[in-house]
């Protein structure tokens, strides 16, 4: 068992995502691993990772896709999330679910931080 607090693992500035191939910039936006490839060695499966973001105000995390599916789950603040075809608003307790390579963006157009989770599969 590994029991770890969300402020002992760091904290990583996102500055980029990929949209068709290209490299798009983020902005306001932090990352912490929680869960990854490399958490406990090679007695766990390590068949997903599990990650924590703090989105600042004003903060873009920019429309782009990628090659695993994603769940997150919203813990404080709200957001609005985006997909090619809809933009709604995010809000504490709900649980946003993308499928591989489906286009999305977060923005979070609070003047507070908005705080999530999310899962993604090992690809």
């Amino acid at each position: 068992m590994i029991i770890r607090k969300v402020d002992d693992v760091p904290a990583i500035e996102v500055k980029e995502v990929t949209r068709h191939g290209e490299k798009v910039p983020v902005t306001g936006c932090k990352i912490r691993w929680l869960v990854d490839p490399e958490t406990g060695g090679d007695k766990y499966n390590h068949n997903f990772s599990f990650r924590y973001f703090v989105l600042e105000p004003g903060g873009e995390i920019p429309m782009h896709e990628h090659a695993y599916e994603e769940a997150v789950f919203m813990l404080e603040g709200s957001l609005q999330f985006s997909t090619e075809e809809k933009t709604v608003e995010v809000h504490p307790g709900q649980v946003i679910y993308t499928y591989t390579f489906e286009p999305h963006a977060l923005k979070n157009h609070t003047d507070a931080p908005a705080i999530f989770t999310c899962s993604i599969d090992n690809v």
